[in-house]
């Protein structure tokens, strides 16, 4: 009997946060504009310039500033879902692991995951 208490105990801390250990706390994001080299913000942190393709961390409510000079600067939030298997995790994990999805933004991913912000010249 308590060898398989235990087992229960491991199975539940393996699947515990499980979209924290599936799919991490960041996502790959492509931000693309008309203007290329538009430097870009995410969360108030400069990350490049257009195009730009690296890793995001995972949120509901992440925003991305452009801007180039001559240019009028355009601020989004990047939509998100909710990942699918958190809803998994909340059955098999109970709070402990769904708690830490959403501590660490890893119930978020962005859709769609590829941005193309269009960029007007001042003046116009």
């Amino acid at each position: 009997m308590k060898n398989i208490f235990k087992a229960s105990i491991g199975l539940l801390l393996l699947t515990t946060s499980c979209s924290s250990i599936i799919n991490g706390t960041k996502q790959t994001v492509t931000i693309d504009s008309n203007v290329k080299g538009a430097d870009i913000n995410i969360n108030g942190t400069s990350v490049g310039t257009t195009p730009f393709t690296g890793k995001v961390p995972r949120g509901s409510s992440t925003q991305i500033y452009v801007s180039k000079e001559g240019y009028e600067s355009k601020n989004i939030i990047l939509n998100s879902d909710i990942e699918p298997i958190f809803w998994g995790n909340i059955i098999i994990g109970g709070v402990f692991g769904s708690s830490t999805d959403f501590g660490t933004g890893a119930l978020y991913k962005y859709n769609p995951a590829t941005v193309v912000i269009d960029l007007q010249k001042k003046g116009k």
